[in-house]
């Protein structure tokens, strides 16, 4: 009884020594990820001028894309690229009804649609926390969209009034570079966090100046003007990861 004991115990810890001897000569590795991230976004001088807000000319929005290795499944890449999009709000105005004219309400966005390439620590796989450095260029499309304020009761009594007056819209290029971090998930199912600061330069694009809208018996009329769009923008969120493996 006792050697049958003995012979179950060392089978088991046979058994296992070389489970992690199989582990230790796998490597795993992601080769598609995905991010969504939060953001504020902090304009350069000219284009602060051009924002005007009331929260210190900030923006707020949200970032997301996704990266693959070129390589696949087939190898660990310390290069990936893809697709990155962003949206910011830059602040909204609000205009009173009067007996001619309805309540406004004007919103100042950017969207951004960029190719990225990141570069990220050649050992990420042996890592839980992997650094990196982006690059992206695209183009950026700044929007004002003039509508009529409507509150609930317009809504649920479909009112005649139109809802979007107006949208205006100017793009320009696009490109910046940053740097970062993020972590892998303790299991292959699960995320990640992810921090990345990036300086995007921007083209000069036209704008319709804030507090300028004015709707007189049906005519829309605002001011424009002139400015690049330059801004730094810091972001956090989650990622996610499709991992393969590559016996050594």
């Amino acid at each position: 009884m006792k050697i049958k004991f003995l012979l179950a115990v060392a089978l088991i810890i046979f058994s296992r020594i070389n489970s992690i001897a199989q582990e230790s000569d796998t490597i795993k590795f992601d080769y598609l990820s995905f991010y969504f991230n939060g953001q504020v976004a902090v304009p350069a001088k000219e284009f602060r001028e051009a924002i005007n807000n009331s929260v210190g000319d900030l923006g707020v929005g949200l970032a997301g894309g996704f990266l693959f290795s070129p390589f696949g499944q087939k190898k660990p890449s310390p290069i990936l690229l893809g697709v990155d999009i962003v949206y910011t709000n830059y602040g909204v105005e609000k205009i009173g009804a009067d007996s001619n004219n309805p309540a406004l309400k004007i919103t100042h966005n950017i969207y951004a649609f960029n190719g990225i390439g990141r570069l990220r620590h050649p050992n990420h796989s042996n890592k839980r926390l992997i650094p990196f450095v982006d690059g992206l260029i695209g183009l950026k499309l700044y929007n004002t969209r003039v509508k009529v304020d409507k509150n609930l009761i317009d809504v649920i009594f479909n009112t005649d009034d139109a809802e979007v007056l107006d949208n205006v819209n100017d793009t320009g290029l696009n490109f910046g570079m940053g740097a970062g971090f993020y972590t892998h998930p303790k299991k292959a199912n699960g995320v990640g966090f992810t921090m990345r600061a990036l300086y995007m330069w921007g083209d000069e694009i036209e704008y319709v100046v804030r507090n300028s809208v004015k709707l007189n018996n049906g005519t829309l009329t605002y001011e424009s003007a002139k400015a690049n769009t330059s801004m730094l923008t810091i972001q956090l969120g989650i990622t996610g990861f499709t991992f393969g493996k590559l016996v050594k």
